[in-house]
């Protein structure tokens, strides 16, 4: 993979986290509202502020693809046809919210701008994916392009946002109700894990039987790249079942942080691999070579 890619693998997994995370909190935030608002804002308001650094770093990471900041700027002047120009101004517009979103929190406003916020960060994820769907790689011109991408924001955005909640409560024991409704998020967190995982032998079924990319494509996926799927695969699938193991010990009165930190660094290092096998297995039509 060309070292340029770095910045750009880097900027579609940082900003999927940050909008996953920011969608799994509202989720999270409108349950406990019904109930308890104080409890809410409490445990949900740090994760908030959180996702604001997390996208500033997400933005910042894709100026060194582009190259400059102007690059940004020159990018964004081609809405009704260019899907990089709908991510930047999706992706932009997310952050934008987010931090309104964040300070409206505090002073007790109601959870609809969240929720737009949430759609503009999906719309985001669109829009990322529809660059790859629509490029010249037969290994990105199919639903794995979109299975990767919002599959990794609802892994990375669940376990997100449970490991932000529980650094919300700053160590004290959750509640018999939060502890019911993280553990539901992280069910959200295995089945985004698991999907991808499934979904790989129909990829490589289908590359295998496309054009000559397609099937070199199909080659790297069953070739060099076979042992980073497999590990990748493994690495996800315990981090998925850390989490809900953990989030089953709350009212045991025993220490869950480290664990739950832990998967999330297991999910995010599987995610990792996958996006760099994304990258690294795909095949351009034009000149036959990565």
């Amino acid at each position: 993979m060309f070292a340029q890619e770095w910045p750009l693998m880097m900027f579609t997994l940082v900003s999927q986290l940050a909008i996953g995370s920011f969608l799994m909190l509202m989720v999270v935030r409108s349950l406990l509202l019904k109930q308890n608002p104080q409890e809410a804002a409490k445990l949900t308001q740090p994760g908030f502020k959180a996702v604001v650094g997390i996208m500033v770093v997400a933005l910042v990471l894709s100026l060194f693809h582009l190259g400059t900041p102007t690059g940004a700027y020159r990018s964004i002047l081609n809405l009704k046809t260019s899907w990089l120009s709908r991510e930047i101004l999706t992706a932009g517009g997310f952050l934008v919210l987010s931090f309104i979103s964040y300070q409206a929190f505090q002073k007790k406003a109601s959870s609809a701008l969240g929720w737009i916020t949430s759609l503009v960060g999906l719309a985001a994820v669109l829009s990322m994916s529809n660059i790859y769907s629509h490029s010249v790689r037969p290994a990105w011109m199919n639903a794995n392009t979109y299975v990767a991408f919002f599959g990794a924001t609802l892994a990375l955005g669940s376990a997100g946002c449970v490991a932000l909640i529980i650094y919300g409560g700053k160590g004290k024991q959750l509640s018999e109700n939060v502890a019911a409704h993280l553990k539901k998020i992280s069910l959200i967190t295995g089945v985004a894990v698991i999907f991808p995982l499934i979904y790989l032998p129909v990829l490589i079924s289908s590359l295998d039987s496309g054009n000559m990319a397609a099937v070199a494509s199909a080659q790297l996926l069953t070739g060099s790249y076979l042992f980073p799927l497999i590990l990748r695969g493994l690495i996800s699938l315990v981090g998925a079942g850390l989490l809900y193991y953990a989030l089953k010990q709350i009212g045991n009165k025993v220490p869950i942080q480290k664990w739950v930190y832990g998967s999330l660094a297991l999910i995010a290092v599987g995610e990792f691999i996958g996006r760099y096998v994304f990258y690294g297995s795909a095949v351009s039509i034009m000149i036959g070579l990565k």
